[in-house]
């Protein structure tokens, strides 16, 4: 078994290398409902989005779920994997972290992240926020969507929603920002902020929640040509 999961975490690198070099995406002929991936800058309303797709279509929703799943599967806390999650850390030898207990490094967590994400996309019929899912997703059909928002927009809502100054927000928005790029471009070498990487790039200060929802279910037919129950 051990040896499988190696393979596949070996052929999902080759993946990326292959794609980045290439620009071509390796493809999965395996007949599955295709997911959603859900890329989102930080007070964006992305996971929001996520809840009012759930709504319409009968997808799992795959968010602070997957890092549960991560820690069963290592055998740790959530609490401990968060220090890993979505933020810059030092890539250290496993052999290393062997003499530590419950201390997983940035090599073991990518290993893991990428089996939930791969089972999650196998099984289909899921949308997965945020993790680099996009990066992972190989399937043909899976649609990757983008939820931005103007800056200004996002701290005045962080700071209305969280009753913090603006000065704070802002401190708190910059740093989730460059959290979330540091870990696509460590882990999967990558500019989060490349157009080309997504299918679907979306304003939710233009849009509402609601019509943002009718695009991307719109969208997902067109890719997939499967229906949804909105349609």
């Amino acid at each position: 078994m051990a040896l499988k999961v190696t393979r596949i975490v070996d052929q999902q690198i080759k993946a990326w290398s292959y794609r980045n070099s290439q620009g071509k995406p390796v493809r999965s002929e395996t007949s599955i409902v295709p997911v959603i991936t859900i890329s989102r800058e930080f007070g964006a309303r992305g996971a929001a989005l996520a809840g009012v797709l759930n709504q319409k279509i009968d997808f799992k929703i795959w968010d602070k779920e997957i890092l549960q799943a991560i820690a069963t599967e290592l055998g740790s806390d959530q609490k401990l994997l968060k220090t890993l999650d979505e933020r810059r850390q030092q890539v250290v030898e496993d052999t290393v972290a062997g003499f530590m207990d419950h201390i997983y490094t940035n090599v073991s967590y990518l290993k893991s992240l990428i089996r939930v994400v791969k089972t999650i996309e196998e099984h289909g019929k899921s949308i997965i926020v945020g993790r680099g899912a996009n990066y992972i997703c190989q399937h043909p059909g899976s649609l990757h969507l983008r939820i931005v928002s103007p800056f200004k927009k996002r701290v005045e809502d962080y700071a209305r929603k969280e009753k913090l100054s603006l000065h704070e927000s802002r401190r708190i928005i910059r740093e989730k920002d460059r959290e979330r790029a540091e870990f696509i471009k460590e882990n999967f070498l990558r500019d989060v902020s490349n157009a080309s990487d997504y299918d679907l790039i979306i304003n939710s200060n233009t849009y509402s929640l609601e019509q943002a929802t009718d695009m991307v279910l719109d969208a997902y037919e067109m890719k997939t040509g499967l229906k949804t129950s909105n349609s």
